[in-house]
């Protein structure tokens, strides 16, 4: 086991070259040495004190767009440096402006947010009176607590409820049928999308709209894959929301950053280009 363990992390160190230079390779020798690091790259480390900048200039709220005026404290269970964009309004944006979207046309009251994480869109959209309440499921432990905190800053204890592992049951504890016909379910598990979603549960959501995020690269299972896309095809009509540009230069706030540092803004740490499926009942 020992020598597979120091083959792996002789086998990194190339890898780290190749994809973020000199400075990677020193990064991944502290990682490999047992030194504490959460950057990969100067890159990373430039957003992270810009990230700094922006946590101080905006003290923790939300500055603009659809989630303005909401409390975050910037603590969390992930890697990646994304409370700039969260905390001027940008992250997700395309995510944000369908559900706006969507709730105003079907009138839609309720959300139950799968894989909340911090809260940053159940809580934003509560908070600024798009939903009247919801639940919030994060599995992670740690970030249930900050998400907690998060619901308390907000004074929204009386309308998000938070939970552990995505279960069907506790939303039916929550919401009942009438009410299943006026919720958003928005969903981002990580490749659990494919599992979570089956002909056993589909009485559960078959009424509600879904906005899940799409993590096909991160599975291999071909089958699960086809069968959830046929599932939502029979029960849902889809659209696939691409991700989109956000202009750095409309945020009065930031005027004094460089370009380095508005661009970096933006970047929201993605592996590759992703998409949303978005369902809506037939």
């Amino acid at each position: 086991m020992k020598i597979n363990l120091l083959l792996k992390k002789i086998k990194s160190i190339p890898l780290a070259y190749q994809k973020h230079g000199l400075d990677g390779v020193i990064y991944a020798t502290l990682r490999n040495l047992g030194i504490k690091t959460k950057y990969n790259s100067i890159i990373d480390k430039k957003k992270d004190h810009t990230q700094k900048k922006i946590i101080h200039l905006t003290k923790k709220k939300i500055i603009s767009g659809y989630y303005k005026s909401t409390y975050l404290n910037c603590n969390t269970s992930w890697s990646g440096f994304h409370y700039s964009s969260k905390l001027l309004g940008l992250y997700e944006h395309q995510v944000q402006e369908k559900i706006i979207q969507l709730q105003k046309k079907y009138q839609l009251e309720n959300i139950v947010n799968f894989g909340a994480a911090d809260g940053f869109h159940i809580i934003g959209l509560i908070k600024n009176k798009y939903f009247k309440k919801g639940i919030a499921f994060e599995i992670d432990k740690q970030g249930q607590k900050y998400l907690q905190d998060n619901i308390n800053m907000n004074n929204l204890r009386e309308k998000i409820v938070v939970s552990g592992k995505a279960d069907f049951e506790k939303v039916i504890d929550y919401l009942n049928e009438d009410e299943l016909k006026k919720n958003l379910f928005l969903v981002d598990v990580e490749g659990d999308e494919f599992s979570i979603f089956n002909e056993n549960n589909l009485r559960f959501f078959r009424k509600s709209f879904l906005i899940i995020e799409n993590h096909s690269f991160l599975v291999n299972d071909e089958e699960s894959k086809k069968k959830f896309f046929q599932l939502m095809k029979n029960n849902f009509s889809l659209e696939i929301l691409q991700n989109s540009g956000r202009n750095p230069y409309a945020i009065d706030e930031i005027q004094d950053l460089d370009d380095d540092e508005r661009w970096l803004i933006m970047s929201e740490g993605r592996p590759k280009k992703m998409d949303w499926i978005v369902c809506v009942p037939l």
